[in-house]
Formats: structure tokens, sequence, C-alpha cells
């Protein structure tokens, strides 16, 4: 499952934005090989950082939300 797609699952089931962990947890990566991930999600603009929310500070953007519901992959930016 690509993170972007879990992050909108569990945002969707849950009414806020996972942390790292919970997404990695979810897609079966270490933490620690997370930010890498989220950094190119970011540069691309599908997900945006959030100031001042702790841990979970990483979100989708519209585009990416889109894109997740259109059945976008990765590979196709």
């Amino acid at each position: 499952m690509a993170i972007a797609e879990a992050m909108l699952r569990y945002h969707e089931a849950h009414g806020e934005w996972p942390t790292q962990r919970e997404i990695a947890d979810q897609i079966g990566l270490n933490t620690t090989n997370m930010s890498p991930y989220f950094s190119a999600l970011i540069k691309k603009g599908i997900a945006m950082k959030i100031p001042d929310v702790g841990r979970r500070n990483v979100a989708l953007t519209d585009k990416g939300e889109t894109l997740v519901r259109q059945g976008w992959q990765p590979s196709m930016l």
C-alpha cells in the first residue's frame, strides 16, 4: 500500500493525520526509513508539513488527496 493512500485512509477513519510511526506500522516499514518517503511526497506537492502540531505534522495536500482518490501511484508523477 502506498504511503499517501495509507495516510488518506487513516485520516478518513480517525479524523486526523497519522504519525510517521502509524504509517510505518500500517505498511510494514521501519520508522527510520520513513523520512525520505515523506520528503519525496512533499517535494512533489502530494503532502505538506503542518507547523506546530507535534508528531502529526504531515498531511496530504488537496492535490494529493485528489490523486490518491483517482488511483495515483508514485511512479505516475
